[in-house]
C-alpha cells in the first residue's frame, strides 16, 4: 500500500502528460503509424497500438478513417488508455512468477479484490468495483495494480474512476 501511494503523484503526472500531449502524439502517429516511436508509446497502452479500439470492437471505433477523424480517434484512444506504458514499464509489477495468494469477487455490486505475489515476494493488490451511480450508469474504479498482465510483461499501476455505462 505504501509503494502504491508512493507511486501516485508521479503517475498523476504521467496521466497529465498523456492527455495534454494526445494531440500531438495522434498527429505524429498520423506520420509515423499507429504505434508511436520508442518511448513515445509510454503515453498509450503497449499491449496494441492506437488503433487498438478498432482491434478490441470499441463501440464508435472505425477502421475507415483517414486524416483529421483518424487524429482525433487516436486522440480519444491515448485519452482513454492515458500513460499504461509509464504504468506498466516504470510503475508495473513484474507478471513472471507472479501469484494471486487471495482473491474476494462479488456480483452486486460488482467488485473484485486481489492480494497477489511477485516471485521475488513483493506483495501488491488490485480493487476493482462498479460503483451504480444511476440507471446503467456505473462509476469504474480500479486502483492497485490491474490483476492480468495485459503487456504479458508487468501488472500495470492502476488509479483509475471514470464514468461507464453497461
Amino acid at each position: 500500500m505504501v509503494r502504491y501511494l508512493i507511486y501516485l503523484p508521479a503517475n498523476l503526472v504521467f496521466v497529465w502528460l498523456s492527455y495534454l500531449l494526445s494531440p500531438l502524439l495522434a498527429g505524429l502517429s498520423l506520420v509515423t503509424g499507429p504505434r508511436l516511436p520508442g518511448s513515445l508509446q509510454w503515453f498509450s497502452t503497449l499491449d496494441v497500438d492506437l488503433d487498438g479500439g478498432i482491434s478490441q470492437g470499441v463501440k464508435g471505433y472505425r477502421a475507415d478513417l483517414t486524416g483529421w477523424r483518424l487524429w482525433w480517434q487516436r486522440t480519444c484512444w491515448i485519452c482513454r488508455n492515458p500513460a499504461h506504458g509509464w504504468q506498466s514499464e516504470l510503475l508495473g509489477m513484474p507478471a513472471f512468477g507472479t501469484i494471486i495468494a487471495q482473491q474476494w469477487i462479488s456480483e452486486d455490486p460488482k467488485q473484485e479484490f486481489y492480494l497477489l505475489q511477485t516471485a521475488r515476494g513483493a506483495g501488491f493488490f488490485c480493487f476493482k468495483r462498479d460503483q451504480p451511480l444511476f440507471g446503467k450508469v456505473h462509476l469504474k474504479i480500479w486502483l492497485g495494480w490491474v490483476n492480468k498482465a495485459y503487456d504479458g510483461r508487468n501488472h500495470h499501476y492502476a488509479f483509475q474512476i471514470a464514468p461507464k455505462r453497461s
